[in-house]
């Protein structure tokens, strides 16, 4: 069996970041990377110990470059930096299932700790065939349309309640509560990794009643700005897309493996 993790940072235990700046620029910083990496840790321990051949660490947060790579279980392969084709990069069909560690709730999500999709300064909201959707089901589609599913989430209670509205069958484990963007009621971050090693080996164990996520194809993304001027910027780069107001540029895809953040 193989497996891919995709870690965030801004979904992990005792992680709440600062008002006025990203997660990224804040003092919770140091602190999210570590957590980060202990918890996806839990998780390639899991996974190793219940029969996985192959597990690969892909750093989705930022630029790439957030998870303490040496301190990662050295049995893991990693996938970081930016410049990626396509989200999930080198996934394929001979993966069994993917997993996601410190992802958090989509933008405008009320006591989402630090809710955003993508990017909280320039993504007010972003829609497939309508449907306002996050993080969490754009990268577990793309992973569908390679026919893998989504096994596992960790994330804030609202982001694992997102993730379950979606994919029913995904095992979760939920790192806090989020009381607002940047307070929650976490859960001790040692109690955190613990229960991530139980419910990745649950979810393995439960592999069979898993299913790839796929919206109904071709799709029809929009992304709806913050500012005018942020469109204007996204529009040069994104061919074939067009104008829909002032805010919002859209495209008809073919499917998800088309879809660029």
């Amino acid at each position: 069996m193989k497996f891919m993790i995709a870690v965030d940072c801004e979904g992990a235990a005792c992680v709440v970041g600062e008002p006025g700046m990203s997660l990224s620029n804040s003092s919770n910083m140091a602190f999210a990377r570590e957590q980060a990496t202990r918890e996806t840790n839990a998780a390639v321990r899991a996974l190793f110990d219940v029969g996985a051949e192959k597990v690969v660490v892909w750093d989705s947060h930022g630029d790439g470059a957030n998870i303490l790579f040496d301190q990662l279980d050295q049995r893991c392969e990693i996938l970081l930096g930016v410049g990626f084709n396509r989200r999930f990069p080198e996934l394929d069909e001979t993966y069994s299932g993917v997993l996601m560690i410190g992802y958090h709730a989509m933008a405008g999500t009320v006591n989402g700790v630090l809710a955003h999709t993508y990017s909280s300064d320039a993504y007010h909201a972003i829609r497939v065939n309508g449907m306002e959707v996050g993080e969490i089901a754009l990268d577990a589609s793309v992973a569908g349309e390679r026919k893998v599913p989504l096994i596992f989430v960790a994330s804030d209670d609202k982001g694992c309640a997102e993730s379950l509205e979606f994919m029913p069958w995904v095992k979760t484990v939920e790192t806090k509560r989020g009381l607002g963007r940047h307070c929650a009621y976490s859960k001790h971050p040692a109690v955190v990794e613990k229960q991530i090693y139980g419910t990745v080996c649950v979810a393995v164990e439960e592999l069979a009643q898993m299913k790839p996520f796929l919206f109904k194809n071709p799709v029809q993304i929009e992304i709806q700005f913050e500012q005018f001027i942020q469109l204007l910027k996204a529009r040069i780069r994104r061919q074939g897309w067009s104008m829909s107001g002032l805010k919002t540029l859209k495209a008809l895809l073919p499917n998800m493996l088309e879809w660029k953040c």
